[in-house]
C-alpha cells in the first residue's frame, strides 16, 4: 500500500466499505468527513504511545512573563526528566507544580515530550498502520461490518509489526542504552586487549 497524502488514506478507508474514491476532502460528503475524523482520531491515539519519531527528551520549556509555562497545543504527553524533585501535571494548558501547589516556575524546565505530528510528516510505516487501523474502526462504526473488520485485522497486525520494526530500526534500541538511547556500554574488542584504564 502506498499512501502519499491524507486524501489517499481517506480513500482507502472508504473503499473498505465499498465506496468510490473522492477527489477532494472538502466535498461535503458525510462519509468522507467521518472517515477523515476517524483518521485524525486514530493518528492521535497511535502517536500518543510515543515513538522514536515524535518523542523528545529533556526538551527545554521556559516560563513566560507571568512565570507560567504554557504547554504547546501539539503536545500529547509530557513528563519531567527522571530524578527530578518536581511533580508536574497539565492543567488548563499550563504546567502545574503539584509539589509546591502552584503554576509559577522560575528558570528553564526540561521535560520529556511526545508531540502530535501532522499526518503528512509521519513516517510511511506509521501512515500505513494508522490508515489500516482507521479503516477497520470506520467499517465497524459506519456499517457495523464485523466481517470487514475481521478481514482487516490481520492486515492491521502486519502494519503494526511494520511500524514497530521501523521504530526499532530508527531507535537502535539496546538493553545497554540509557533513557536517551545513547549507548553507555563499551563492549570487549580484541584490539583493545592491552588497553589499560
Amino acid at each position: 500500500m502506498t499512501v502519499t497524502s491524507k486524501l489517499d488514506s481517506v480513500n482507502i478507508i472508504i473503499s473498505n466499505i465499498g465506496q468510490a474514491p473522492v477527489t477532494a476532502l472538502d466535498t461535503g460528503n458525510p462519509l468522507t468527513e467521518t472517515a477523515e475524523l476517524v483518521l485524525d482520531e486514530i493518528s492521535r491515539t497511535v502517536q500518543a504511545a510515543g515513538w522514536y519519531f515524535n518523542t523528545e527528551y529533556s526538551y527545554p520549556l521556559t516560563p513566560d512573563v507571568n512565570n507560567e509555562v504554557l504547554i504547546p497545543p501539539n503536545v500529547l504527553s509530557m513528563d519531567f526528566t527522571p530524578y527530578s524533585d518536581v511533580n508536574v501535571v497539565q492543567r488548563g494548558g499550563k504546567l502545574y507544580n503539584r509539589t509546591d501547589h502552584t503554576y509559577k516556575f522560575t528558570g528553564q524546565l526540561e521535560l520529556d515530550l511526545v508531540w502530535l505530528e501532522d499526518f503528512e510528516d509521519i513516517p510511511e510505516a506509521f501512515v500505513d498502520y494508522i490508515t489500516i487501523r482507521a479503516a477497520n474502526v470506520f467499517a465497524g462504526r459506519t456499517v457495523g461490518s464485523t466481517e470487514a473488520v475481521r478481514f482487516g485485522q490481520q492486515e492491521e497486525a502486519l502494519a503494526r509489526a511494520g511500524a514497530i520494526e521501523y521504530d526499532t530500526q530508527q531507535g537502535d534500541y539496546s538493553m545497554f542504552s540509557n533513557r536517551n538511547n545513547t549507548t553507555t556500554y563499551r563492549s570487549f574488542r580484541p584490539v583493545q586487549a592491552l588497553y589499560r584504564f
